[in-house]
């Protein structure tokens, strides 16, 4: 199998329907060899900062001399940015090796597989084959019937709970919380930094249940950390209450290594400044509470300022909500689409000219990019927003893959 065949069968994969479930996954696993049982790991779920968290913490276990995996979706650029080793991404000869063996297992067991399911059992295939010491694994959607949930980790985080995704996990906050809890394992703790008291009840409620540490993370990180923006420091706060966890299991986690991985983590996309003239940065909030955070954060490291926002969001995504927090530090609106899941540019615009601000429509993120910078002038600010897909374009736009 070439790299193109290659690619071309995930895609062909990632077309069909999003199907929650266990079962095919761990038929898929045992027909492996069940590669998720040859690693330790720790589990982080959430709606918001369970990427940013997940980077914080491998970066720290690394620092602390562990060979360590890192799994995480959706990617900027490229797909090898999902699957990573010791901080470097999949080279694309081993993820096309891969994809052939793996798909030739899948169709030897007559096996019907998601997208996600598939590329999930690829890396843990990937990170038994590279003798990783700790995998941390994002959850992609949810948590009990997410394909990552088979496995058993050494501590489980969830950052927070948000409505979202709601046609699958639940159309209330309460259903939508009880999913995320179902990554809880029996007799693993959960580090939480979820404050709603409805939320909390659901998630002590289950660690009761199964015999299981519950800590809640309540003052963000006070040192050095590289992620720009003060919500990052709830992300390290609960990094570090993670680390703690293991600490108490017996494992070598050294202060040192504590504070070099947070200074040194890299989590692209995340409120990066990615060009300074005029300033650009990326933000993948894709949420009403992951915008009001990048509003908050813009207004943090620029006060008194405010953006020219290139925005464009995912077709299921809360446009109302995410345009009464992006619209009050907006002095102009470049709505556009990405190439994937896209919703209508004319619909995001008609939402924040309610606001009363300005707003072009320019098809394309790479044209998108270029009227903000434009309009940004030598003295504006341009903010790139909305999605991870629209973020990943922009990267590409600007010539830094």
């Amino acid at each position: 199998m070439q790299k193109q065949q290659a690619f071309a069968y995930l895609a062909e994969l990632e077309r069909a329907s999003i199907v929650l479930g266990l079962g095919r996954a761990k038929k898929f696993l045992k027909a492996l060899g069940r590669p998720e049982q040859r690693f330790r790991s720790i589990h982080v779920g959430g709606t918001k900062g369970k990427g940013s968290t997940a980077a914080l913490l491998e970066s720290i276990l690394r620092k602390a001399g562990y060979r360590t995996a890192l799994y995480t979706s959706p990617h900027l650029v490229a797909f090898n940015e999902r699957i990573q080793v010791n901080g470097k991404k999949i080279s694309d000869k081993k993820l096309v090796e891969l994809v052939s063996g793996l798909k030739r297992i899948k169709e030897k067991k007559k096996l019907v597989l998601t997208h996600f399911e598939f590329i999930t059992a690829l890396a843990f295939k990937y990170f038994a084959e590279q003798r990783v010491d700790f995998a941390v694994i994002e959850v992609g959607m949810g948590g009990r019937l997410d394909a990552t949930n088979v496995v058993m980790p050494c501590a489980s985080v969830i950052t927070n709970i948000e409505r979202e995704h709601t046609q699958y996990l639940g159309n209330t906050i309460e259903k939508i919380a009880r999913e995320k809890a179902g990554i809880i394992k029996p007799c693993v703790p959960l580090v939480t930094a979820e404050r709603n008291p409805k939320i909390l009840t659901i998630f002590k409620k289950t660690c009761r249940e199964k015999n299981s540490k519950f800590v809640a993370v309540k003052k963000p990180y006070a040192g050095k950390i590289s992620l720009l923006g003060g919500f990052q420091r709830m992300n390290a706060a609960l990094a570090v209450a993670a680390v703690e966890e293991l600490r108490l299991q017996g494992f070598q986690i050294s202060e040192k290594a504590i504070r070099e991985g947070l200074a040194h983590a890299k989590w692209p996309g995340r409120f990066e400044i990615v060009r300074r003239n005029p300033p650009v940065i990326l933000d993948c909030c894709h949420t009403p509470g992951a915008a009001r955070v990048c509003a908050n954060a813009f207004k943090e490291i620029f006060p008194r300022k405010k953006a020219v926002l290139v925005i464009g969001v995912s077709s299921d995504k809360n446009i109302p909500g995410i345009a009464q927090e992006l619209a009050p530090i907006a002095c102009a609106v470049v709505a556009t689409e990405a190439e994937i899941r896209a919703m209508p540019a004319g619909r995001i615009a008609r939402e924040f000219s309610k606001s009363g601000i300005g707003v072009v429509i320019v098809s394309g993120v790479k044209n998108a990019v270029k009227e903000g910078v434009a309009l940004a002038g030598g003295n504006g600010i341009v903010l790139v927003a909305g999605s991870c897909f629209v973020a990943g374009e922009a990267l590409e736009s600007l010539g830094m893959r």
